[in-house]
Order: structure tokens, then C-alpha cells, then sequence
């Protein structure tokens, strides 16, 4: 347990966090699966890495777009600040393209044309995004890569 989310599987670990697969439950069975990105043990009191995240927590918060995973909320837990953001469930275009390389497969190209234009939608809508005020936010995805790209069971990216 981590405060109120029972974690569930680290899906991911980067330089100065860890992404978790997690469950909130509510009242009455209610129940949502998420993800929780927390800082790192190592980092917790590091200052930079900190306001780094809740940087990225105050830009993601604005942003509302198909393309773009939603932030529900952050926080403080036992020292360790937390993201808690929309679960896709799906599978990150590095994986996807490992196993089709391991299988030697190629992707259509009209699926990589998808691909690449759904991803650019949402770098778009970030890159013109504007807060509540109507003043540019001035983002710049510094991590655009196959496995920041998450392709859902249902067709989205």
C-alpha cells in the first residue's frame, strides 16, 4: 500500500521515479485502477527532483486531450511525492516494436502513419497549450520517444 493506492506492479523505473500500476478503492466497491509516479527513495529529499515533478503535475493538471494521458492528482505520502494519472491499458510502441522485430514482422506502414499522426496531435495541442488565463504554457516534451507513446487495446495512442 502506498497511503490510499494499493500498488499493484512497477511497469516502469527512470532516472528519478518509478511508475507503479495501482488500484484506489472508494466507497460502495467503487474501484479505479491508476498509475502513481513517485520519486525515487534515493531522491525523495532532493529538492530539484521534487519540484521537477510537481512541475510536471501542474502542466500535465491543464492539459485535457484524446491524445495525452490525464493527471487526477499528486501529493505527499510518507515523504515520497506521487503523480496519480490515467491508467491506458495497452502496451508502449518500444514494446511493440521489440516483438515485431523479434517475430520479424513488419508494421503496415498505414499503422505507423497512425501512429506518428496521433502521437503528433497531442504534442500539438501541449506545444499550443494555454492555462486558465489564456497565456501560453510554453511546453516542450523533452522525452518524446516509443516508450512515452502508449498504443491502447482499443485503438488510441
Amino acid at each position: 500500500m502506498f497511503g490510499r493506492y494499493e500498488m499493484i506492479d512497477r511497469i516502469g523505473l527512470g532516472g528519478m521515479a518509478e511508475v507503479w500500476l495501482a488500484r484506489v478503492a472508494g466507497v460502495g466497491g467503487f474501484s479505479k485502477t491508476v498509475v502513481i509516479k513517485k520519486i525515487l527513495p534515493s531522491f525523495a529529499q532532493n529538492k530539484t527532483f521534487i519540484d521537477m515533478l510537481l512541475a510536471e503535475a501542474r502542466l500535465c493538471a491543464v492539459l485535457q486531450h484524446a491524445n495525452i494521458v490525464q493527471v487526477y492528482e499528486n501529493g505527499e505520502i510518507e515523504g515520497i511525492f506521487y503523480i496519480a494519472m490515467e491508467y491506458v491499458a495497452g502496451y508502449d510502441l518500444f514494446k511493440v516494436l521489440s516483438r515485431a522485430t523479434q517475430s520479424q514482422q513488419r508494421i503496415p506502414p498505414e499503422i505507423c502513419l497512425y501512429i506518428a499522426a496521433e502521437g503528433a496531435k497531442g504534442l500539438h495541442y501541449a506545444h499550443n497549450a494555454r492555462d486558465h488565463y489564456g497565456r501560453p504554457l510554453h511546453i516542450i516534451h523533452r522525452d518524446v520517444s516509443p516508450s512515452n507513446l502508449i498504443l491502447s487495446e482499443s485503438g488510441e495512442v
